[in-house]
């Protein structure tokens, strides 16, 4: 019992070892749903023109005139590799590729009950992040495993006001899923290890409206508010006999995303996009475990977003896809945390669309995703974790099939 308290009162001495595991997993923010926008690096997400748009943009469902559903996948494939350098004072080796395969799924579904009024649902992981460094690694402090995801249903409905604008609505329950495990340093020799599992729902709506000033030109805007989880679970401890309780507080930060598509010629589309998220609101936040409670200030940034991207209906039954998108970051290197190494993201991504007849029509896409050198100087009673991430990317590939009625 006596080295069950010591441990607990160690970890509520060292918030960051709690608190930035728990609220770093939540920053990886995908566009990469299982959709064909993939193949524009998520360029034209609030104009898609099929049944993804029931998530990205609901207004996007008054453009569509016949009732439809898209079954997607991708997977993400990631290459995470750190290195130390002078500044770390933490015994241990690099931790070796990190990066976890990530298998992702994305359904949406269009009903088309009259010309003006539309009904649309969809089923997503908006969230998530998946890694695993040797144990021995010299940020095992930090973090050794983790995997967190969320899933979204998001039930929505559009209204074709006139002509050139439609507006939508939806509301959505989100739930959201912890799992990661960190080492102890019990004495100089014995590390002990926490593995902290914990997950929760919560609701959120999203807002878009999306206006057509002329046949060839489409501009949509969505907006999709903050979800704020109160996760709960359980922690286990290995050399230590207990598993008490914790909970947390973490924030899915509100977005708003602007697209824009432009008919050049009957064979050629521009897409455009500007993005922003509101990530300062990741301030301060406060973990209770076993009725200790620690706390230990975040003060990131709103990101922001811009791409640019293009289509090209050949003769035959294909339309061609590229894309190039940038969002910055939410942090900087005295804040990061090995449990999100990413600092600003560059996506460029290829696709097509093949349409095997007038009501199917297949994606598929291939993305490259640089996640940047993510620079580390983060000081703790246990050292400082300094270094950077020379090889950090990941490649994404993605299929999906659409079905009009």
């Amino acid at each position: 019992m006596k080295l069950f308290r010591l441990s607990l009162l160690t970890t509520a001495s060292l918030g960051t070892l709690f608190l930035s595991s728990l609220t770093h997993a939540a920053a990886f923010q995908l566009y990469e749903l299982g959709a064909p926008v993939v193949g524009t690096a998520g360029v034209g997400q609030a104009v898609a023109d099929d049944a993804s748009i029931s998530y990205y943009n609901p207004a996007g469902m008054g453009s569509l005139s016949a009732s439809q559903g898209m079954l997607g996948s991708q997977i993400i494939l990631p290459h995470t590799d750190f290195s130390a350098n002078s500044s770390n004072t933490i015994s241990g080796n690099n931790g070796g590729n990190a990066g976890l395969l990530a298998p992702g799924l994305g359904g949406y579904f269009v009903y088309n009950f009259s010309p003006k009024l539309k009904f649309g649902v969809s089923l997503t992981q908006p969230f998530g992040g998946a890694l695993d460094y040797n144990n021995h690694w010299v940020g095992r402090f930090n973090v050794q495993q983790m995997t967190f995801y969320t899933l979204n249903l998001n039930p929505s409905v559009a209204y074709q006001v006139n002509r050139w604008m439609s507006l939508g609505a939806g509301v959505s329950v989100e739930y959201a899923n912890l799992n990661e495990s960190v080492a102890l340093p019990i004495t100089p020799l014995i590390n002990g290890q926490l593995t902290v599992k914990a997950a929760n729902y919560a609701p959120g709506f999203n807002l878009g409206v999306l206006f057509t000033p002329a046949e060839a030109t489409k501009v949509g805007v969505a907006f999709r508010s903050q979800i704020v989880h109160n996760l709960s679970g359980n922690v286990d401890f290995l050399n230590i006999t207990a598993t008490p309780s914790v909970s947390t507080r973490m924030t899915m930060p509100a977005n708003v995303i602007a697209s824009v598509s432009q008919n050049v010629t009957n064979q050629i589309s521009l897409l455009g996009e500007l993005g922003w998220a509101n990530w300062s609101t990741m301030r301060d936040t406060i973990i209770h475990v076993a009725g200790l409670t620690a706390s230990t200030p975040q003060n990131w940034n709103d990101t922001y977003r811009v791409g640019v991207g293009g289509q090209y209906k050949l003769k035959s039954p294909i339309m061609l896809q590229a894309g190039v998108s940038y969002d910055s970051s939410p942090t900087s290197k005295s804040k990061r945390l090995p449990e999100l190494p990413m600092d600003r993201q560059i996506r460029i991504a290829l696709g097509l669309e093949y349409f095997v007849s007038k009501a199917v029509t297949l994606g598929l896409s291939y993305e490259y995703i640089n996640f940047g050198n993510a620079s580390i100087n983060n000081p703790s009673s246990n050292g400082v974790l300094a270094g950077s991430y020379p090889t950090n990317y990941a490649n994404v590939l993605q299929a999906s099939l659409n079905v009009k009625g």
